[in-house]
């Protein structure tokens, strides 16, 4: 029993050690696992806050254009108001066009950014004012008329795609706006364009 115990005593021993070696070295694994995890919650927190940031300022850069940009705010002042614009000399005036037509593109744009959700419904706040507004206009929605109808007869690609299909998904345009004679029994729209 002597040496025998004196083994067995011993590796009893060496099996405590390597019984609280292996406790030790599961509790630095557990703090390290835990660090590991708080640091990727903080990391994750961090991106989505500077991802919320740069939203803020993209959505402030646009709203900004609408006020700052002359071109952009002329026209929406002018919408905004109902002045009468469009008629058989608008596409012949040229300068007046390209404002108009930057304009319908910059919200057509926004309500690109709304269709694909690269801007959510409380950014999209921001200019839903404006696109109704734009999209109430009678000069608006007789220039669209002639747009939709042209690009229909030559297959042609609809300027002012998403604005338009905006006002179609919320309902702007009534039943005479689908039709290419419309123009000849009301004076809501008018034939300044080939269809």
């Amino acid at each position: 029993e002597g040496e025998g115990g004196k083994l067995t005593i011993a590796f009893r021993g060496i099996l405590m050690d390597l019984d609280s070696t292996l406790k030790i070295s599961d509790i630095i694994s557990g703090i390290s696992l835990l660090i590991t995890i708080v640091g990727g919650f903080f990391a994750l927190y961090q991106w989505r806050r500077n991802i919320a940031l740069k939203r803020a300022s993209y959505i402030n850069d646009l709203t900004e254009k609408i006020r700052t940009d002359p071109d952009i705010h002329g026209i929406v002042y002018l919408l905004d108001y109902n002045q009468e614009w469009y008629n058989a000399e608008f596409h012949e005036s040229g300068e007046q066009e390209r404002k108009v037509d930057k304009t319908l593109s910059f919200f057509s744009y926004i309500c690109y950014l709304k269709k694909h959700r690269l801007i959510g419904r409380k950014d999209f706040n921001f200019f839903k004012y404006e696109i109704e507004r734009i999209l109430m206009n009678s000069g608006v929605q007789d220039y669209l008329y002639n747009l939709y109808h042209y690009s229909n007869k030559y297959d042609l690609p609809l300027t002012f795609f998403f604005l338009f299909k905006y006002g179609k998904k919320h309902k702007y345009f009534d039943s005479d706006f689908y039709c290419p004679t419309a123009y000849l029994r009301t004076n809501k729209y008018s034939h300044n364009l080939n269809f």
